[in-house]
């Protein structure tokens, strides 16, 4: 593969990496629906994706489906207008180390489940609900998180709550 392709490949994915997911139509809380319709078989939607899926150029792979996922999720009970948008979800909590579930999830339960009750954007800003804070300024004196994981974590859950709809 020339050097060039093998840049733009690169470019590609990591683009797709970055972008967040977005909510399912009409709003959808995405992991709602992946906890009432997917979990009992499948588990945490997170530590399945980790698990068993991979970005291979750009692209979410299953180790049992390769290239052809989302033909295997359209004919696995997920509704046609929700395959791109839980395939997005599930491509981004593969690029996303599991930063919530190691410093947060003892207190705050799951990252989906803090979004919905906690969390809000005001403009481009994610906020805390209760404080009125950003969550980046707030995360600088609680929790005891490293000063440079904190854009990542912001970053997860602006996604996570823009997964579930808000």
């Amino acid at each position: 593969m020339k050097p060039s392709t093998t840049i733009a490949l690169l470019c590609a994915a990591l683009v797709q990496m970055a972008a967040p997911a977005a909510a399912g139509p009409d709003g959808r809380d995405l992991h709602a629906y992946w906890d009432g319709r997917c979990k009992d078989c499948h588990g945490d939607s997170a530590a399945f994706a980790r698990s068993t899926l991979r970005l291979d150029q750009g692209r979410l792979a299953g180790r049992h489906h390769g290239a052809d996922l989302p033909v295997f999720l359209r004919n696995h009970y997920l509704a046609d207008e929700l395959v791109a948008p839980v395939t997005a979800m599930l491509a981004a909590q593969v690029a996303t180390s599991p930063q919530f579930k190691e410093h947060c999830a003892g207190c705050h339960g799951t990252a989906a489940d803090f979004a919905r009750k906690s969390l809000v954007l005001r403009g481009s800003v994610l906020t805390g609900k209760a404080s009125g804070k950003p969550v980046a300024d707030y995360l600088a004196t609680h929790g005891g998180m490293p000063p440079a994981e904190i854009p990542a974590m912001v970053q997860t859950l602006q996604r996570v709550l823009q997964e579930v709809g808000g």
